[in-house]
């Protein structure tokens, strides 16, 4: 007999199969298990133990391979699960939130006499929720919310609607409300016929990686697009604010006034964030430290011949001023030397960047996550500055140039 040979394969797409835990579903969630494994897929279900080792949190558990898994496949039949009394939600329903927040593809199949019957709910329900919202400045906390009196109601009076309601477990109409409003397609499915209807599913995986595989080849332009369009979001923040801090304080043409100086110093700094110290970054990246974000700061101005302290952020003592031939002063020798430095205490394991802008010196504060001798750092001074500027270039820019382009009175 010829050997079976397993073809494993690494970053395999991972999809996960949600539903009720119920008898109904039980065949056809180990079918469809079985038919997208074999086209290569990783499919977890809970049956099977793929989850591992059960914790005592289960439903954090689910979710959190929900978070790990690339596609989301939403079966739903008459049961809707266990409801907790006090959320009115179930676990099917977060997970499906869950899904819907981590923007995972999703694919919901519902059993085709079901979705007819839902078809003739969903006008009624229009309505239900438009007067609730009137009601109601809050959106509901559950689907189930806007519906719940009503179907109640009218589950103990005779008739069209109370034949319909009855099919299913009411939280499942509100669910599949709730997924109709989140424009999720509903393809219907007869799970009495899993194994064909197995196609339609892997007919419609094909059709979502079909309408993006024209992307694979530009994923790295993409991944530094979205890098990019976060980065400048954040910039745009960072200058707006920055301004509203100088227009507030009249910084233009208050120049002493230090609590003004104080708070734009608090919210200059908040863009240094933490940042791995990298050294041959091109060719070979080896994270050699981390340091931390910029936790103090503090500005001064030259008049006359001392350099007058105007501002501080985070918990230092500063100087009130210095005089501008004083020997082995980081912000002196800034000044004077009209460049940016890098100085380093070992002691306190923290580094000064200071650099001069017009009349002002701006010195700012990091600390290292592992100690380093003062040699080191100066060994790694290029790669220091690198983590501090180039990853903030364009925030460390603005900052100073509303520094430096102030006039000296």
């Amino acid at each position: 007999m010829a050997d079976e040979r397993r073809i494993i394969l690494i970053n395999r797409t991972r999809i996960f199969i949600s539903s009720a835990y119920e008898d109904a579903l039980k065949g056809p969630r180990q079918t469809i298990k079985r038919n997208l494994e074999k086209s290569g897929h990783e499919v977890p279900i809970f049956e099977n133990g793929d989850f591992g080792t059960w914790e005592k949190d289960t439903l954090q558990q689910c979710l959190d391979v929900v978070d790990s898994s690339d596609v989301f496949i939403l079966l739903i039949n008459e049961k809707a699960g266990n409801m907790n009394p006090e959320t009115k939600l179930t676990p099917t329903y977060l997970e499906y939130r869950a899904a819907l927040m981590k923007k995972k593809h999703i694919l919901v199949f519902v059993s085709s006499y079901i979705k007819q019957q839902f078809d003739l709910l969903r006008r009624e329900f229009d309505q239900l929720k438009k007067a609730y919202l009137r009601d109601n400045p809050r959106q509901p906390s559950s689907p189930i919310e806007p519906f719940e009196k009503w179907m109640n109601e009218q589950s103990k009076k005779d008739g069209m609607m109370k034949e319909i309601l009855n099919k299913a477990d009411h939280f499942i109409w509100a669910f599949l409300y709730d997924l109709f409003e989140n424009r999720s397609w509903l393809y219907t499915i007869d799970f009495h016929k899993t194994e064909e209807e197995c196609l339609k599913i892997s007919s419609m995986l094909s059709t979502s990686f079909r309408s993006v595989v024209g992307y694979l080849s530009r994923q790295r332009e993409i991944q530094q697009l979205e890098k990019q369009a976060t980065y400048l979001a954040n910039y745009t923040d960072f200058t707006i604010n920055l301004m509203n801090v100088m227009n507030e304080n009249n910084l233009i043409t208050h120049t002493k006034d230090y609590d003004g100086w104080c708070r734009f110093l608090e919210k200059g700094i908040s863009c240094f964030t933490e940042k791995e110290i990298i050294q041959t970054p091109g060719y070979n990246p080896i994270c050699v430290n981390t340091i931390s974000n910029c936790f103090a700061a503090s500005l001064y101005r030259r008049e006359r011949n001392l350099l007058s302290l105007v501002g501080t952020a985070g918990e230092i003592t500063a100087n009130e001023f210095y005089s501008l031939d004083e020997e082995d002063v980081y912000v002196v020798n800034a000044y004077n030397e009209t460049a940016r430095l890098i100085f380093f205490s070992e002691e306190k394991q923290t580094v000064y960047l200071t650099e001069r802008f017009g009349e002002y010196v701006l010195c700012l504060h990091f600390r290292l996550s592992e100690k380093w001798s003062t040699e080191q750092v100066q060994a790694y001074s290029d790669e220091v500055e690198c983590a501090i500027i180039d990853e903030h270039e364009h925030f460390y820019v603005f900052l100073t140039l509303l520094l430096g382009g102030r006039e000296h009175e």
